[in-house]
């Protein structure tokens, strides 16, 4: 009689202590896989979806938003000045109006008188640039540097364009009612923004700060002070010194018999409120344009530009800003190149206000660890000082 298979061995299963089954006897002990739980607050959540919404409306919004940063850095410009009013025992309120309204009266006597000879000027001037071209590529210095690469056929290629095509531009220009609508109405608003932003401009920081702890506000509301000084201090300033070289180049250009001392002296005003960029560029389009009446002309005009533009970083500079706004040439050049990338000219004219203020949040920001840092050191100079004087021989 053939005999049955034997049953296979029984394996004893106990459980685990959660209830989950344990390994057979004598097997490996495994873990059981890990679940890992994460757990966002709703809180975080809701933070982030305010920011989300926040970038989302810079978005859309850029252009809005670039006017209101306009009318508070103009506002911030000017709230120095209206301190002072105020400490003379003026009420806020009249004394940033009284200030707009000699700012703006200011500016509509400049225009109204410089507009027209200026545009006239302008509109000469850009027609004979083909003409002073021609002149100026006939110069032996320049025919072996223009011969290469077709330069001087594209240059005269794009004046000629430039020169038949002025008229017809500024034609449809002014015959555009709608954007000159346009215009007037954002520099009307943009006017007015910064008129109010000015008169409540105290009240609108203590409402900011009343959120904040007293230690807080102790710390960081005389940074914004020194913030807004120096805003003030940078507008003011650039201003002032672009009014002094549009003055000097005039002087010179006229001295020197050049064409149009009205419109460089524009040009050059304008392309000095582009710190340390534009005041070179603006004596290069001087020197080119002397080279047209003759050579010492041009040499003239090159030492009195290399004379001033010395004169301006190291007397005007110094005497406009009183130390206000200490950047040095690297940082301002850096924030030019940022800030005109991301603003173009505007923000290139703005790039010294915000480097400005950036630099003093960030030295208060860092005082704390810069005299933990300093009082780290106080131990090792005073052991230092103490081995040199211990080895020193009696």
């Amino acid at each position: 009689m053939p005999s049955e298979p034997a049953p296979p061995p029984r394996v004893e299963q106990t459980q685990r202590d959660d209830g989950t089954p344990a390994p057979p006897a004598g097997g490996d002990e495994r873990p059981p896989p890990q679940r890992i739980e994460v757990i966002i607050p709703v809180r975080t959540l809701v933070v982030v979806l305010a920011f989300a919404l926040l970038v989302a409306l810079a978005i859309f919004s850029f252009g809005t938003l670039l006017s209101i940063l306009l009318a508070a850095v103009l506002a911030f410009g000017l709230d120095p000045p209206v301190g002072a009013l105020v400490r003379r025992g003026w009420g806020r309120g009249r004394a940033a109006v009284v200030l707009f309204a000699a700012l703006f009266a200011s500016v509509l006597a400049l225009v109204l008188v410089t507009a027209g000879p200026v545009w006239d000027q302008i509109v000469e001037f850009v027609q004979s640039l083909p003409a002073y071209w021609e002149e100026l590529s006939s110069k032996p210095a320049f025919q072996d540097f223009l011969s290469t690469g077709g330069a001087d056929d594209q240059v005269r290629k794009w004046l000629q364009e430039l020169a038949s095509g002025l008229p017809e531009a500024a034609s449809a220009l002014l015959g555009i009612a709608g954007g000159v609508f346009a215009s007037v109405l954002s520099l009307v608003t943009l006017t007015f923004l910064s008129l109010f932003l000015l008169m409540e401009r105290p009240t609108i920081t203590d409402w900011l700060f009343g959120f904040t702890p007293p230690a807080t506000e102790r710390r960081w509301h005389p940074v914004v002070e020194d913030s807004i000084t120096a805003v003030s201090s940078s507008l003011i300033g650039n201003v002032a010194i672009s009014i002094v070289a549009a003055t000097v180049a005039g002087l010179s250009a006229w001295i020197f018999g050049l064409p149009f001392p009205i419109v460089l002296a524009v040009i050059t005003g304008l392309l000095d409120l582009i710190p340390q960029v534009g005041a070179t560029i603006a004596a290069v389009i001087l020197v080119a344009v002397a080279l047209t009446v003759s050579t010492g002309a041009a040499i003239a005009m090159l030492v009195i530009q290399l004379i001033y533009q010395q004169v301006e970083n190291y007397i005007v500079y110094p005497i406009v800003y009183r130390r206000q706004v200490e950047l040095s040439p690297f940082t301002t050049i850096v924030a030019v190149l940022i800030a005109g990338s991301l603003l173009g000219v505007v923000g290139a004219i703005l790039a010294v206000p915000f480097a400005a203020v950036i630099k003093v949040v960030m030295r208060e920001a860092g005082a704390p660890r810069r005299a933990r840092m300093a009082q780290l050191r106080e131990p090792a100079a005073a052991g230092a000082a103490d081995a040199d004087g211990g080895g020193a021989s009696p």
